[in-house]
């Protein structure tokens, strides 16, 4: 059974008018949990209060089962790197990234020197060293406000969406290197990012907020295949939300679009026992629509469609395509699959899902 050595319980918090309300989760060792929501929904308010720059009016937060609640960020000794770098323009980059040793009387220590050099090269900064912020990059003061978050192994990492202002290789040689520090030093990190593909590629969990409030929390993939609410899967920018009402025929649930004269089930997924003529979402992800030729797949088939391939459009590593039917639906294929099928804007093809891609939504 995984340890908790992070706890946040019931966190209120009031700035402006805005408020944090009933922030809980909790992190276990060498967890890595990204934060995703919407612009001003309160995630750096959440790090701030976290790291002891804001005070909470309720609630607590735990370290190690010892509450630090009402301790200094100093006392805390969490690393933070904010989006907006927020370097010492007096000091150049080694005295930046050397800044919370100093303070920790640190600054002197072998080990410390070590990791600054191992750090700085791993980022690629240094040669950057004797540089003072105002000469360097939007992405080069990134990586030197990362690496003074991480300098002194905090217990805790708090990282404000330290990754938006790099160039894609950059961005993914850090993301390797936090993957790195995550395992190797068992870091507990809360990343704050409005990346869904970079909360996959490196978070253990996934809270969403909005308007102050978690509304989801969870694994990466389950939160992104499950939403609980409409909110959560458009803000993941989930494909192919349908509305409509679940129908008992025969003791057996499906789902129905009466306005497009489309049925679909029998439903798999467990839903409430009130679930009938309730009117809820259906999500069919892009991916986990199948694709075929229509002569290749009668029609008569459950749960399969005839549609119009109306765009195609072309990525490095797959194929989206948007095609006509009873409604327009979001497809997505292998680029191996687009080039067997030959399609092209005007192909005739049938859809169809397997029930168990479907997920319904009883928001």
């Amino acid at each position: 059974m995984k340890k908790t050595f992070f706890q946040v319980e019931g966190l209120r918090v009031e700035a402006g008018g805005f408020q944090l309300q009933d922030i809980s989760f909790s992190l276990h060792k060498k967890e890595y949990t990204m934060i995703l929501g919407p612009t001003g929904c309160g995630k750096t308010m959440l790090l701030e209060t976290l790291a002891g720059l804001r005070k909470p009016i309720m609630g607590q937060i735990f370290l190690n089962n010892t509450n630090i609640t009402t301790w200094s960020p100093e006392a805390r000794c969490f690393g933070f790197a904010y989006q907006d770098s927020l370097l010492y323009p007096f000091l150049n980059v080694e005295e930046n990234i050397l800044f919370g040793a100093s303070a920790q009387k640190r600054h002197k220590e072998v080990e410390i020197r070590k990791r600054l050099n191992r750090i700085t090269e791993a980022m690629g900064i240094s040669h950057l060293l004797q540089r003072v912020p105002r000469l360097l990059s939007g992405g080069e003061k990134q990586r030197v406000s990362l690496a003074r978050a991480i300098l002194c192994s905090p217990p805790v990492l708090l990282l404000d969406e330290p990754l938006s202002a790099l160039d894609p290789q950059t961005r993914h040689a850090m993301q390797a290197l936090l993957h790195e520090l995550h395992h190797s030093e068992g870091l507990g990190i809360i990343h704050v990012t409005h990346d869904f593909n970079e909360a996959l590629q490196l978070g253990t969990q996934l809270i969403v907020m909005n308007q102050g409030k978690i509304v989801q929390q969870g694994e990466p993939l389950n939160v992104f295949h499950q939403p609980r609410s409409l909110f959560v899967a458009e803000f993941l920018r989930s494909e192919n939300i349908i509305k409509g009402k679940i129908e008992n025929i025969n003791g057996i649930l499906w789902f129905s679009d009466r306005e497009n004269e489309w049925v679909l089930g029998p439903l798999y997924e467990k839903l409430r026992t009130d679930a009938n003529q309730k009117e809820v979402y259906l999500m069919i992800h892009a991916g986990q629509i199948e694709v075929s030729l229509r002569e290749d797949t009668p029609l008569h088939n459950l749960n399969t469609w005839n549609a119009c391939v109306q765009k195609v459009m072309i990525h490095s590593t797959h194929v989206e395509m948007i095609c006509k039917g009873s409604r327009y639906w979001h497809v997505a294929l292998s680029c191996n699959e687009w080039q067997r099928l030959d399609l092209k804007v005007g192909s005739r093809v049938n859809l169809s899902v397997n029930m168990k891609h479907i997920h319904i939504i009883e928001d």
